[in-house]
């Protein structure tokens, strides 16, 4: 275990290589379980809810309810579309470290065509259900996933105004092709009215990209890329196999467009500048792709590691990303 850790710091400062060996070491025992001495805390239990989409899915979703209150980030993880094998359940396991170590709020829903999320309502006779076959999705099937993402903000809202967690840290998890979806409705989020007595929009924070791709079907992320906020002021972690030079170049070119917006990723001692930038890129010891990354078993460096320091550096600490209600007949 040490020698992989420090393998997988070798490319840093010596100080950094301990101070990743520590994360490491409190990470091995917290997130992955093996601190059998301490009892485990009584958890909220995970909830199953059916949402509804603006356009008639019935979206069957998993919450992991946080337990900071209104210091809880919120997190929509979306499962790959491209590997069937990857889907929402490869989040379980990160879900219930973010809830059980963090503190954190996520939702994970089975994206329309996948998992239980088959049916949608019948627009000519609302009492009916047409199911859905996402071998035949074209472009714009893709596209509309964001009113997926949609339906679990609305939801987060809910949660919001309950004092459940905090939706102006709004973070999103993309895989492959809902890397492409999670920019995109970024783009679309910050287009709405941040502010005024209706608040719909500009809480998305935060995007966390498993190998996003150039395009698929001709769906590409030139909205969210070309997007002032997306580009500029949105913190972006993109986590690749970099055993595959193929789609880890993809990610690469992607990164390669925001970076000239943002500081370094390193700092001159060879550290990560977690709290310096908002841009980030690590290509992991796997060939693997997407949340299917999530599956290997030994992964370097570890995608709970990336994920901690992340969040608490970009977001818990952003003390300017304060609570407020987003019920308007609360004001």
């Amino acid at each position: 275990m040490f020698r992989s850790l420090l393998r997988m710091t070798s490319p840093f400062s010596t100080k950094s290589t301990w101070i990743l060996l520590l994360v490491f070491c409190s990470l091995n025992s917290l997130l992955l379980g093996q601190d059998e001495e301490k009892p485990k805390k009584e958890l909220p239990p995970v909830e199953s809810h059916v949402l509804e989409t603006k356009d008639g899915i019935f979206l069957n979703v998993k919450f992991y309810p946080g337990t900071k209150g209104k210091d809880s980030i919120p997190i929509i993880m979306l499962h790959s579309m491209l590997n069937v094998s990857s889907n929402s359940a490869v989040y379980t396991k990160l879900a219930t470290a973010i809830q059980e170590h963090m503190g954190h709020a996520v939702i994970i829903p089975d994206l329309r065509g996948h998992g239980k999320s088959v049916q949608r309502r019948n627009p000519r006779d609302i009492n009916d259900r047409i199911e859905i076959d996402r071998e035949k999705f074209s472009k714009a099937e893709f596209a509309s996933v964001v009113q997926d993402i949609e339906a679990c903000k609305s939801f987060l809202r809910t949660k919001n105004d309950e004092g459940q967690l905090n939706l102006e840290k709004l973070t999103v998890v993309g895989s492959d092709i809902t890397a492409i979806i999670a920019m995109n409705w970024a783009a679309l989020d910050w287009n709405k009215p941040g502010k005024g007595l209706i608040r719909n929009g500009q809480d998305v924070k935060a995007l966390i990209l498993f190998t996003p791709l150039q395009s698929h079907k001709g769906l590409t992320p030139q909205l969210g890329l070309s997007h002032p906020t997306v580009k500029q002021n949105l913190n972006i972690m993109i986590i690749a196999g970099a055993q595959n030079p193929q789609y880890f170049s993809e990610s690469k070119r992607i990164h390669n467009q925001l970076t000239r917006f943002h500081k370094d990723q390193t700092n001159a001692d060879g550290t990560i500048n977690w709290s310096g930038t908002k841009l980030f890129l690590f290509g992991l010891n796997t060939g693997a792709q997407g949340s299917g990354i999530l599956q290997v078993a030994k992964p370097e460096p570890h995608p709970n590691a990336l994920f901690y320091n992340f969040l608490i550096n970009r977001l818990e600490k952003d003390e300017t990303l304060q609570w407020s209600s987003r019920d308007p007949n609360a004001l």
